[in-house]
């Protein structure tokens, strides 16, 4: 646990010397290319750790490797197979598993590639939407998306794709945002899923829009299971229920409460704000459907793979929203500024002390 603590901790001392103390005759140019510097070793040093982990770091990482054991060595073969030892698996992953062995690398090479990428498509995603880096690292690390992303691998990749494509969601051009999910659910059929970001946008924040989001919650909660199996007929997936992912209880209580106090904050930020722009409601509604998500959660787990996709898009809206120069009170920010920080940390220590996708204790895979 340790050195996640110690990673954390030399990242944000990072964002602090390159991000936030800005000298002031550091021109714009120069500032920017501080934050690019910022990200880029922020990329390089979260995704070197997920890449150097042991099989025994994530729940799902030994399995991964069976399975890339029995992936075929030969492109060619790779591109007409959509199953493995009987399983079915996304064309994508098979075809990147099978160039990986073809060019003699090993399943540590695909971790390592894998890292890298997921955190190099997050970072570009903070640097491209959000007016403060260093918090929106900060989200991504302290909330479910880093150390989620050492397990469940297809659909962090498919994710990666939705970050890399979301620029589109901004421009409106619906069909170029339709590729990147396209090549997402190469990856992981649940990509299709994500299409429902580009539509968020949309939408005007209001009262009205809060009763319709929070009445469509409690009306998936009850129907969750027949929405689960027609959804997983249309993507070709299990529907979960016999496992458990759908249909029973997910723990979620205590994170349902967390992200409606984070909600709350939002709200407050928001109506605290001396003028309102578009970009302020869409970084409500973000917060929004991500407490309905946890909300779900409470008796579907399977809505923690939402949860997880929808936390950059917290470490977006948050930034947008703490805004000091907007602020009409200025008291108010700073208490909600340190409540909302104090959340983060308190919700990182729970997830390291609670072994949060069995990260912990972290093992490098030359120690096995």
């Amino acid at each position: 646990m340790l050195i996640y603590l110690i990673c954390f901790a030399a990242n944000m001392l990072l964002g602090l010397l390159l991000v936030v103390i800005r000298p002031n005759h550091l021109s714009e140019q120069h500032y920017q290319t501080r934050k690019k510097w910022y990200l880029f070793l922020t990329a390089v040093e979260f995704g070197l750790l997920c890449g150097f982990r042991a099989d025994s770091v994530g729940y799902d990482t030994k399995n991964y490797h069976e399975i890339f054991k029995l992936m075929p060595n030969s492109i060619s073969i790779a591109l007409h197979e959509d199953t493995v030892n009987g399983v079915q698996m996304e064309r994508g992953y098979i075809l990147l598993c099978s160039l990986i062995k073809s060019l003699g690398g090993s399943f540590q090479t695909l971790l390592i590639i894998y890292g890298l990428f997921i955190m190099s498509s997050c970072c570009i995603f903070i640097y491209r939407h959000s007016k403060n880096v260093l918090l929106s690292v900060f989200i991504v690390v302290s909330f479910p998306f880093y150390y989620s992303s050492f397990d469940i691998i297809r659909h962090f990749m498919a994710t990666a794709f939705f970050l890399l494509g979301y620029k589109y969601i901004v421009e409106r051009k619906f069909w170029k945002y339709f590729l990147f999910i396209f090549i997402g659910s190469l990856f992981h059929s649940f990509a299709w899923i994500f299409l429902i970001f580009y539509f968020i946008g949309k939408v005007k924040w209001n009262f009205a829009t809060f009763l319709t989001v929070m009445t469509g919650t409690v009306l998936c909660g009850f129907f969750i299971e027949p929405i689960a199996i027609r959804l997983s007929g249309w993507l070709g997936k299990s529907d979960g229920i016999d496992t458990g992912w759908i249909g029973s209880y997910g723990g979620g209580v205590k994170t349902a409460i967390m992200y409606m106090v984070i909600f709350i904050i939002a709200l407050i930020l928001y109506y605290n704000l001396k003028e309102r722009t578009r970009e302020d409601m869409l970084a409500v509604n973000y917060v929004l459907i991500l407490l309905a998500f946890s909300i779900i959660f409470i008796n579907a787990r399977m809505m923690t793979r939402l949860i997880m996709t929808s936390v950059p898009l917290l470490a977006i809206a948050m930034p947008q929203l703490f805004d000091a120069k907007r602020m009409a009170d200025r008291k108010i920010y700073d208490i909600l500024y340190m409540l909302f920080i104090t959340i983060g940390v308190g919700y990182h220590l729970f997830m390291l002390l609670s072994n949060w996708q069995n990260v912990v204790p972290y093992n490098p895979y030359w120690k096995g």
